[in-house]
């Protein structure tokens, strides 16, 4: 399909603004729930782990993977709402997205006797794949209850905020969203300090996820009149429910891909390897997340571009998203390289270390994915999900299987060295996917191929470092981090980019400030 530019004309410009507007609001909305997140998995995380000891840790890391499994048994129809009301953003037919709701609808009442039989059997099955001692296995099969109930209820109630993402308007909550982040991780102190162990560990979510959904749906009747159900019409609901299935299959494929690895850890060398694999990743995570949501904060803006086939521009924008991408892993992964050691002994001491190669496997799995995240979201925006569910089923299968054989041979390093290589082919495979829609390949890679090296060069150095440096204290540690974070931008900014795409990044960046302070 050749190219199409958006009209320049003052009402296609005003557009631009007010996606470009929505994008940054989405980011500090997506922000405050990282920080709050931050807050929740820095102070929650520690308890947890004292609360449950190392073994039960681990195996509540299984439970929470396990999750994502039992959730896809309804087949995502709220998450396809997302997509299928973001690519018509700029329609005025405010029945159809009301018959898009209702096809979400009947969908997941179709799908649910499947979700409930999914869920009887991960609750029967679960102390046969978290193998722990046996007095555990009751526990363990009551925690998995509980999340069967969580995901089934966040499943159904999710509509409301699927809604507001797909319409652009998710910041219209944000200060609210993140409180209930907040009064998730409160439920979960309570639950480990009134001594109900796992089970009630797994109990706080079913709190958490109540309480946000209730926010998010009187927000959605507030900011949204017309919000509501209209039954779909046959031909709808057909073309709603292929779309619903291969996102299942994405979804499966990106399960496979983000959140197995330690189930298969756990299988094969025990819950207490799992939490050990866990917390040397931790810090990555925690820091990792604002950058994915800053990168999808775009997404229902990008969507809507995609909606309209303006190629020329979503050209722009994802060289834009890439190197940002690739500042933020330069100064993330530096950081992580060099002070991850110090950082898990201050947080929750020692035996939780992985070790320097495995610190360094799971920051070059965070590179690689960042990158796929990218190009995944503009895809995802096109809604070709087939494309999207047959490389993450099997780059997904790939790693996990690479990973649980080198697992067998060479502990966690090997676990992390074989979904490396598993994923290796995930950054390779979408971009052709774009390139058809007169996005330039050659244009593109003139753009980035001086960053990447950059990057690798400022993670090569970053590790050196991690043999010499370790900050005993928090105040040495939070100076030597700002220093380190500082240097690596700068470095990176001076010889990783050219002059105007360093303006770009500095303008990018400059301008979520003021937001985030307030100003909009």
């Amino acid at each position: 399909m050749d190219a199409k530019p958006i009209p320049e004309i003052p009402q296609a410009q005003a557009k631009e603004g007010s996606l470009t507007r929505r994008a940054k609001l989405t980011f500090v909305s997506s922000f405050l729930q990282q920080a709050a997140r931050f807050v929740v998995g820095f102070g929650v995380t520690p308890i947890v782990i004292r609360g449950l000891g190392v073994e039960l840790y681990g195996a509540w890391a299984m439970l929470r993977q396990s999750a994502g499994y039992i959730a896809l048994s309804d087949l995502r129809p709220m998450g396809t709402l997302k997509f299928t009301l973001a690519v018509r953003q700029h329609s005025d037919d405010l029945e159809e997205k009301k018959r898009q709701i209702g096809a979400a609808l009947i969908v997941w009442a179709f799908t649910f006797p499947l979700f409930i039989t999914v869920g009887i059997g991960a609750i029967w099955a679960a102390p046969y794949f978290i193998r722990t001692l046996p007095q555990y296995a009751w526990p363990i099969r009551l925690a998995m209850g509980f999340m069967v109930l969580s995901v089934a209820l966040d499943r159904l109630l999710s509509l409301p905020a699927n809604v507001l993402r797909g319409m652009n308007l998710d910041y219209k909550a944000m200060g609210l969203n993140a409180v209930t982040i907040l009064l998730g991780g409160l439920f979960t102190v309570l639950a480990i300090w009134g001594g109900w162990g796992l089970p009630g560990v797994a109990a706080a979510s079913i709190c958490g996820v109540l309480v946000a959904s209730g926010v998010r749906f009187l927000v959605a009747r507030q900011v949204l009149p017309w919000f509501g159900v209209v039954r779909p019409s046959r031909k709808e609901l057909v073309e709603f429910a292929k779309l619903s299935a291969w996102l299942f299959f994405s979804s499966l494929g990106g399960i496979l891909l983000l959140a197995s690895d330690l189930i298969v850890v756990g299988w094969i060398l025990g819950p207490a390897a799992a939490a050990v694999y866990a917390t040397t990743g931790g810090a990555l995570r925690l820091f990792m997340a604002p950058v994915q949501d800053l990168l999808s904060s775009g997404t229902p803006g990008i969507s809507e571009i995609c909606g309209r086939e303006g190629w020329q521009r979503l050209e722009q924008i994802r060289t834009e998203m890439y190197l940002v991408a690739l500042s933020c892993i330069a100064v993330i992964g530096g950081g992580i390289l060099s002070l991850n050691q110090s950082f898990l002994h201050l947080w929750v001491g020692d035996g939780f270390y992985g070790g320097n190669l495995l610190n360094l496997l799971l920051v070059l799995i965070a590179f690689e994915m960042i990158l796929y995240r990218v190009d995944a979201a503009i895809v995802n925006s096109m809604l070709q999900f087939r494309a999207i569910a047959s490389i993450t089923l099997t780059y997904g299968a790939l790693s996990l299987c690479l990973g649980g054989v080198l697992a067998w041979a060479w502990g966690l390093p090997g676990m992390a060295l074989g979904v490396f290589l598993g994923r290796l082919g995930l950054v390779f495979y979408l971009p052709p996917l774009i390139y058809r829609k007169g996005i330039s390949m050659e244009k593109h890679l003139k753009s980035i191929w001086r960053p990447t090296i950059a990057v690798f060069i400022l993670l090569f150095l970053s590790y050196l470092l991690c043999q010499v440096l370790r900050p005993a204290t928090w105040l040495t540690l939070l100076i030597t981090a700002i220093f380190i974070g500082s240097a690596s931008f700068a470095l990176f900014l001076t010889f990783g980019v050219n002059r105007d795409d360093r303006k770009m990044l500095k303008k990018r960046f400059s301008t979520f400030l003021p937001m985030l302070a307030g100003k909009t």
